[in-house]
């Protein structure tokens, strides 16, 4: 089985105090069998939230970390044009909708984000139930 994971389980993993986290090592734990798929956007959106709070200089020390649990796909201009109509039709962030377009590849996104649940040709397994 092959499962993309969406942002909010690293950042679940990576911070101290996040509600999720025990959910998110919960899930992590039991899926010995599965091979996790991202993108470099969520490389980049965990970039972002280290540099917003001050801790811009862990940036590469999370993105080697991601790199050990997911193979990181990057992102075609084909992905960012399909992400663009999937956006529109069913009124996603851009960063969801090409989340959604990578995971369309694979078995399913893991997420805790309700957005991912209006799209019915995705399967979206929440962690955190």
């Amino acid at each position: 089985m092959k499962l993309y994971l969406d942002t909010d389980v690293f950042l679940a993993l990576m911070k101290e105090k996040d509600r999720h986290k025990l959910a998110a090592e919960k899930f992590m734990a039991n899926q010995k069998e599965t091979c996790f798929v991202t993108s470099t956007l969520t490389c980049l959106e965990i970039w972002f939230y280290l540099y917003r709070n001050n801790f811009g200089n862990k940036a590469l020390d999370a993105v080697r970390a991601v790199k050990a649990i997911a193979e990181v796909w990057d992102i075609q201009q084909a992905n960012l044009e399909s992400g663009l109509i999937l956006a529109q039709e069913y009124n996603l962030s851009p960063a969801d909708a090409v989340h959604a377009i990578l995971a369309k590849k694979t078995d399913g996104i893991v997420s805790s984000d309700h957005s991912f649940d209006k799209i019915p040709q995705l399967n979206k397994i929440n962690f955190t139930s």
